[in-house]
C-alpha cells in the first residue's frame, strides 16, 4: 500500500504543473515570453518532482532534481530519455531567460516549449497513474 501523505504531495505537484502550463499559455498570449519560458520550465519541474517522490527522493536544486531524475529515471531505463533532453532544454531556456543578460526569448522558443512542458506533463500524468502513485 502506498503512503497516503506521499500521493497526497504528488497529487499536489502534478496539479501544480497543471497551474504552471495554464499561467505559460497565459503569458504567452500576451506575448510575455520570459514569463512563459518560466512557467513553462515549472511545469516540468513541478511533474519530474512529483516522479522523484516515488522513490522517496527530492532536492532543493534545480539541477538536484535533473540529476535524481537522470540517475535514478533515464540511466536505468525506466524513463525515455527523451525526456531527460526536454528537461535538460527548458533548464536551459529558463535558465538563460532569468539570468542570461541581453539574451532574448524568442516566441518559437516559447511556443515549443510551452508544447514540450505540456507533453512532459501528460506523460508524467500517465507515468504515475500506470504505477498507482496518483491520486483521482
Amino acid at each position: 500500500m502506498r503512503d497516503s501523505d506521499v500521493i497526497a504531495l504528488i497529487t499536489h505537484n502534478i496539479q501544480k504543473s497543471d497551474d504552471s502550463i495554464v499561467q505559460a499559455e497565459a503569458l504567452f498570449n500576451i506575448e510575455q515570453y520570459f514569463g512563459s519560458v518560466n512557467r513553462a520550465y515549472y511545469a516540468i519541474f513541478y511533474a519530474a518532482l512529483g516522479i522523484l517522490l516515488t522513490k522517496g527522493l527530492g532536492s532543493s536544486k534545480h539541477s538536484g532534481v535533473l540529476s535524481y531524475f537522470d540517475r535514478e529515471f533515464v540511466k536505468t531505463n525506466e524513463v525515455d530519455k527523451k525526456w531527460s533532453k526536454v528537461f535538460h532544454d527548458a533548464f536551459e531556456l529558463r535558465s538563460m531567460g532569468d539570468y542570461a543578460k541581453l539574451i532574448g526569448v524568442t516566441k518559437l522558443q516559447a511556443e515549443t516549449l510551452i508544447k514540450d512542458a505540456k507533453g512532459f506533463v501528460l506523460w508524467a500524468k500517465q507515468w504515475l497513474k500506470e504505477r498507482d502513485w496518483l491520486a483521482e
